[in-house]
């Protein structure tokens, strides 16, 4: 990076460098030429922990570094801009880990004078840091420590007089070292995925606060300005994505998944639940709750869910009510159909800073270990692990917050349970050593590559190529048919170009939502292009993302990942379901692989020498 600022918009082209060993925060700068290669948000935290993170490096030491990023979109007042990523080496995989997140913190980021975050070392003593207007403070984060992820965003507010700074916090799940803990921003919405939580609570960082009045710089506003106002009045607002999203919620999505093989049931054994799914999605979820839309900075959407019925406790509605992922992990994952308990499940896991996704995959794992005497009540302290068994469930959320007898195994992550108990390998569903989220490979063939090979372990929101599947488009890359679910041919191909513009996505840093929406990759691209004064086209766009998967790839590769041995589909999902809207059906995984790793230019997952150089990865290409 150069240390002269030369940005036309979209950036202040700052980067505050965060030292908790030592207690001090400077000011590093960035210019027009970096901000367009990384672009922002995991492209960002890609180069910088890169950079600084080694092979001896383990997640949870002081040497770990944590990014908190913006991209250009944080700069403008539009829709899908309410967002920021956050980056290290995650301890759940010990490969590249990130999460992204909306809430308000991204928006508010930028307006301190702030593109992005960078935090090393580790306080001797719970601390938090409070940005604001080009200042940065670490202060006594004590009084903190044991609050929820609730309790310390009123306490910090209180604490600066400053009701409207937005705060991400750990839980006591953080502060334990939960490996799959994540940080939640303003009680309703989480940075979840690779422990991203654990870090920051290795560090002994409570939370960030954050608040910011300063204007970011635009390079054209009113082109911006009518750019914008053409795609939201044109197409989002008229987009049944838009009004369904509106109205319930991703709660949406459980019972049409269920009927189209997606939801996993029963540790992704059983084929089918359609009264299950029915009684914890949308309507009836909606109905029951009295659900308001809870929206993140700019969104027209508010996916996240606020409920208000008065029969659940003010702590319960003081946090989102649970998405998709949750109702899928674990409700349909456990056969819990009990929408309270889900509530009140989700409730405690937001909280305390638990990741559902990863919490409901590991105990499908033992609820079938425990079902077919691999595990005992003994194991288990006593606790029943039993199919729709919603006390078992409370218990569980409880003992992992803890770190408490079985609890702590299940702290460390699904690999972790069965290198204890290697005989239950059979049932764990992962890659990387993370649970793959709701979303079923062998009921959408497109979903293998994001099920097997994103770089941060199998996840639904690092290519979501299933897109190519339902009609979500990418013309501008030669992704202008609708692929059958079935077929495996291109699948390869669409899983590449779908992690590569993912990944612009996940650094403009923007809700991909938008893209149910009718908003085209071209419109992303014209909307950057009007904040950075920047002539980006949708071929760049995919080049900058392709660059920030090989750079995030050879990160791990650095770390040790070894392809052939990791980019591999879990045993249960090699069995195909023998009824349901996916019988017969399982992905050819290893043709779909080979496709993939040829369209990005990798040799058995390796990228060739020229690959690196002709993203601009020449620093890579000399070290590999």
């Amino acid at each position: 990076m150069r240390k002269n600022i030369e940005t036309k918009g979209g950036y202040w082209g700052k980067i505050l460098r965060v030292d908790l060993t030592i207690g001090k925060v400077n000011v590093e700068t960035f210019d027009d030429t970096f901000a367009r290669k990384y672009l922002g948000g995991v492209g960002f935290a890609a180069k910088i922990i890169s950079d600084g993170v080694t092979r001896n490096i383990a997640p949870l030491s002081p040497g770990n570094i944590l990014v908190f990023a913006t991209g250009p979109y944080q700069a403008a007042n539009i829709a899908s801009g309410g967002r920021w990523a956050a980056a290290a080496r995650s301890p759940l995989t010990g490969y590249w880990g990130e999460s992204n997140c909306g809430g308000h913190g991204g928006p508010m980021l930028k307006c301190s004078g702030f593109d992005a975050v960078v935090i090393t070392g580790r306080a001797k003593q719970p601390v938090y840091l409070w940005i604001h207007d080009e200042k940065a403070e670490i202060l006594d984060g004590t009084a903190l420590w044991g609050m929820d992820t609730c309790e310390v965003v009123d306490a910090i507010r209180e604490a600066l007089g400053e009701s409207r700074a937005s705060i991400a916090a750990i839980g006591p799940a953080g502060e334990n070292l939960v490996n799959y803990a994540c940080i939640a921003n303003d009680k309703h919405a989480f940075f979840g995925q690779c422990g991203i939580g654990a870090v920051m609570g290795s560090k002994n960082l409570k939370a960030i606060a954050i608040y910011g009045k300063l204007k970011p710089p635009i390079a054209d506003p009113e082109k911006l300005k009518k750019v914008y106002r053409d795609i939201l009045e044109n197409k989002i607002r008229k987009a049944d994505f838009t009004k369904e999203n509106r109205e319930h919620g991703m709660a949406n999505a459980v019972v049409p998944r269920e009927e189209n093989a997606l939801l996993p049931i029963k540790n992704w054994q059983q084929d089918e639940w359609p009264q299950g799914a029915k009684k914890i999605g949308a309507p009836y979820y909606t109905e029951y709750l009295k659900i308001k839309p809870w929206a993140c900075t700019f969104c027209v959407m508010g996916c996240h869910r606020k409920i208000t019925n008065p029969k659940f406790s003010d702590k319960v509605r003081e946090t989102s009510g649970p998405e998709y992922e949750t109702l899928a992990e674990l409700g349909a994952m456990l056969l819990i159909d009990d929408l309270d308990a889900l509530v009140n499940a989700g409730a405690l896991c937001n909280r305390y800073g638990i990741d559902t996704i990863e919490l409901g995959g590991i105990l499908g794992w033992a609820f079938e270990s425990f079902e077919k005497g691999m595990l005992t009540k003994k194991d288990t302290d006593g606790i029943e692990l039993t199919w729709g068994n919603t006390d078992a469930l409370l218990k569980m959320i409880e003992k992992v917050k803890n770190r408490d007898g079985f609890g702590s195994i299940v702290a460390e992550g699904i690999r972790a349970c069965v290198q204890k108990w290697s005989s239950t390998k059979p049932y764990a569903v992962e890659t990387y050593g993370k649970s793959l989220p709701a979303h079923d490979p062998r009921a959408f063939f497109a979903q293998t590559i994001t099920s097997i090979a994103s770089t941060r372990g199998a996840c639904h929101i690092h290519g979501f190529a299933e897109a190519v599947e339902v009609g979500v488009l990418l013309p501008e890359l030669g992704m202008d048919k609708k692929l059958g679910r079935f077929e495996w041919e291109k699948k390869g191909l669409a899983g590449a170009i779908y992690q590569d513009i993912q990944q612009f996505w996940n650094s403009l840093i923007c809700c991909f939502f938008y893209a149910f929406s009718d908003v085209t990759l071209t419109d992303f691209v014209n909307i950057l292009n009007a904040i950075t004064g920047w002539d980006v086209s949708p071929e760049e766009a995919r080049k900058i993302g392709e660059r920030i998967v090989c750079l995030q790839h050879c990160f791990s590769l650095g770390v040790g990942l070894v392809p052939q041995e990791e980019n591999v589909m879990p045993e249960r999902l090699e069995i195909p379901h023998r009824g349901g809207d996916a019988a017969g059906k399982v992905p050819p995984w290893q043709k779909i692989l080979k496709d993939y790793w040829m369209a990005k230019g990798w040799v058995a997952g390796i990228p060739k020498e020229e690959k690196l150089i002709e993203l601009g990865l020449n620093d890579v290409a000399r070290h590999s």
